[in-house]
């Protein structure tokens, strides 16, 4: 019986530990507090700037030695989370750092409504 019990200990450690190694599915679907934001959107330019991501991206994130970010043409689907996680952890195998020791996660989500402001002026202008 007690090599049961022990099994049983072992598959429940097991299945918490799977639980904390995958990617939650919740983080995928996370979504920016402050979409909409006018005023965020200034502040996330204030940061954007301040950080120094124009040294890569541009003053207006329209692209430099790194990628332009006010387009639709991503690597990878740029949903806020894949966002706000690049940010704040970097991109492993390029020169994108993390920031996330620098930022705190509303001033990330307030850069991430630059970004996505740019690309409505964007779309609006037809570009």
């Amino acid at each position: 019986m007690r090599c049961f019990s022990n099994l049983h200990h072992f598959a429940g450690a097991l299945a918490l530990a799977s639980l904390l190694l995958t990617p939650a599915r919740a983080e995928e679907e996370l979504k920016n507090p402050f979409a909409g934001d006018a005023a965020a959107a200034v502040e996330g330019k204030r940061l954007f700037l301040k950080t120094g991501c124009y040294a890569c991206h541009g003053h207006e994130a329209e692209g430099a030695v790194g990628p332009d970010l006010t387009d639709d043409e991503w690597i990878y689907k740029p949903t806020d989370s894949m966002i706000f996680n690049t940010i704040a952890r970097g991109r492993s195998g390029t020169v994108m750092a993390p920031f996330g020791d620098q930022l705190k996660p509303d001033e990330i989500w307030k850069i991430i409504e630059f970004l996505r402001d740019k690309n409505r002026q964007r779309h609006l202008k037809g570009q």
